[in-house]
């Protein structure tokens, strides 16, 4: 194959898979050939990648083929493109498992199914990932390039729509959570941008605190609290209103819609 990688769809999630490969230097843009159906937005690739203009060249000329489209379009893909053996497919499209994708490939192409997150543009990201008839060479060079954008866990496929509903969506409730704090700090005479460096920082370091201590999630929380202190009285109330009930709600109902895609309804 001329090229290592290839990437149908530049999108949001492609364009940040593929910018973080190049900055950390896992492959350099002549190694990688592209394509997209908006032909404006494959024209701002200019620093050496391959632009095509048939997905064919890409299956024709591309080891690993990753599937960042609209999981709604990829058959239109599937169905005027032939993919071989020598073609390793990448997938980042929610709700389309393996058993379907391998189907409309008409091929025994090895398939790694990978779900990724928007902080993967920052190399703070993490994926979840299962593979599926790789070889240990190709599943070591995936998982090296997902190195790039942050975690990596290898989760079971069943447990996919578990991983939408957490990570994949998860930054979208972080960021209403950070919004509400920041709003909370402007009522109490603070600017947006003081509150917003406070709360910022707080995430920050709880999270480093979570990632760090033995101690489980309700003492880390007991401590920040002391009887007739500040802390209690916030907490007091987010617990009279069943905060994490309503997170949890929240997962379960994203599950759910996953679920549901994966169905194809």
């Amino acid at each position: 194959m001329r090229y290592k990688l290839g990437i149908l769809g530049t999108g949001t999630m492609g364009q940040a898979i593929l910018s973080r490969i190049v900055a950390e230097n896992k492959l350099k843009p002549e190694q990688i050939a592209l394509y997209d159906i908006n032909k404006d937005k494959l024209m701002t690739f200019t620093d050496g990648y391959r632009l095509c203009s048939d997905p064919q060249e890409i299956a024709d000329e591309c080891e690993f083929v990753l599937f960042s489209v609209k999981p709604q379009h990829y058959r239109s893909i599937t169905d005027a493109v032939k993919f071989s053996q020598k073609n390793t497919i990448l997938s980042i499209m929610a709700g389309v498992k393996i058993a379907t994708l391998r189907g409309s490939l008409n091929s025994p192409c090895p398939i790694v199914r990978i779900m990724p997150n928007t902080p993967c543009k920052f190399g703070k990201g993490v994926c979840g990932i299962h593979c599926s008839n790789l070889c240990n060479d190709a599943e070591n060079t995936v998982l090296d390039w997902l190195s790039a954008c942050g975690g990596v866990v290898r989760i079971e496929e069943k447990y996919f729509d578990a991983v939408t509903s957490v990570s994949g969506s998860g930054p979208a409730y972080v960021y209403m959570f950070i919004e509400g704090m920041i709003r909370g700090g402007m009522e109490g005479g603070l600017t947006f941008e003081q509150s917003k460096k406070l709360t910022l920082e707080t995430l920050i370091g709880s999270v480093e605190m979570v990632k760090h201590s033995e101690e489980p999630l309700p003492e880390l929380i007991e401590k920040v609290c002391s009887k007739g202190g500040t802390t209690i009285e916030a907490v007091n109330l987010y617990r009279q209103n069943n905060l994490e009930e309503t997170i949890i709600a929240g997962i379960n109902a994203c599950r759910k819609r996953s679920e549901e895609l994966s169905r194809g309804e």
